[in-house]
């Protein structure tokens, strides 16, 4: 395997990541996906269907930010904004960032939604934390689009959906959400629901698919992302036990998927391998590399339904190896 000098491995995590996280924005943007994880989260959308959603309750096509535009290009999509610029605030990108509307009594309920791919878990701040902000920004961002002046009676509901891929241990197949709730401390003063309910994040925390709390959303979402099925199976779970069509473009963003997952298993197979380095010969070296590559090479094969060579070879392992790595498979 040729070797790279450390600002190439370097560049080489970096665009395997730019992939993984792109691809990620586009799957979870499909509306009937969406549509699925709005009923399974959020109490507002649990009682209609998930198609009824999909086709009349989300507004147009979802925005979904890649990368940072200037001030004056910002794209705008029915009165929404791919990013939040605040001069004084700075930007946020939001991942994805939609309008949702949701029959009641009184009339058409409207909602601001932003769903957030997020690989870790553990960024060095509280992403908790982080998951408010972009609540607090989505609602001072309504000056303007929503209301004018002291018009605050027209502010809109947001919700931010934050789905975590490398969750802590404890946190691990979770669900939570955090709102914003009352608790009358002398007396008992009546306020109505929907004159403080302006704010909801839901923390979608993946984890071991052998878990008993591996289930409902987190078992959706693993399996259209990151999930340890063959494409067929991905796409036959969906249509079985999700209920979802399978269209051409549902087919096409679950395929790349899994490609990129693909790319992912060698980024860690190769991150394996580098810290097997660091280690030094003393710790077993060679040894490490090899049960590194062998373990890449089982995931590939079970997960990809691929041959032991189109592993190797995926995998760029020089083909006088081949003989080593298939004794090490079968013992």
């Amino acid at each position: 395997m040729e070797a790279l000098n450390e600002a190439g491995k370097a560049a080489y995590y970096d665009e395997e990541h730019r992939k993984c996280d792109e691809q990620l924005k586009k799957t979870l943007a499909i509306k009937i996906f969406l549509a699925t994880i709005l009923k399974m989260c959020l109490e507002e959308f649990k009682n209609f269907d998930k198609y009824e959603i999909a086709d009349k309750f989300i507004e147009g096509e979802p925005i979904i930010s890649f990368e940072a535009v200037n001030q004056d290009e910002q794209e705008i999509l029915e009165g929404m904004d791919r990013e939040d610029i605040s001069e004084k605030e700075g930007l946020v990108r939001y991942d994805i960032l939609f309008y949702a509307y949701v029959p009641s009594q009184g009339g058409t309920v409207k909602f601001i939604i932003n769903i957030e791919a997020q690989q870790d878990a553990s960024p060095g701040y509280p992403l908790l934390k982080r998951a408010l902000y972009y609540c607090s920004r989505l609602i001072s961002a309504q000056y303007n689009r929503e209301f004018k002046n002291s018009q605050y009676g027209k502010l809109k509901k947001v919700f931010s959906i934050w789905i975590c891929f490398e969750a802590p241990k404890d946190n691990q197949n979770t669900v939570t959400r955090f709102s914003v709730t009352p608790d009358n401390l002398i007396g008992e003063a009546k306020y109505r629901h929907t004159d403080y309910d302006l704010l909801e994040v839901v923390m979608i925390c993946l984890g071991n698919p052998d878990d008993e709390n591996h289930k409902d959303v987190i078992k959706f979402i693993d399996t259209i992302t990151t999930g340890e099925l063959t494409l067929e199976n991905r796409l036959r779970t969906l249509k079985n036990v999700y209920g979802i069509e399978i269209t051409k473009q549902i087919k096409d963003e679950v395929t790349t998927m899994c490609n990129v997952s693909y790319g992912i298993e060698r980024r860690a197979m190769n991150k394996g391998i580098a810290e097997g380095e660091a280690r030094g010969e003393a710790r077993g070296e060679a040894r490490g590399i090899e049960i590194a590559i062998v373990n890449s090479v089982r995931k590939l094969m079970k997960n990809f339904n691929i041959s032991f060579e189109q592993a190797l070879k995926g995998l760029e392992i020089p083909e006088s190896e081949y003989p080593k790595y298939r004794k090490l498979i079968a013992e």
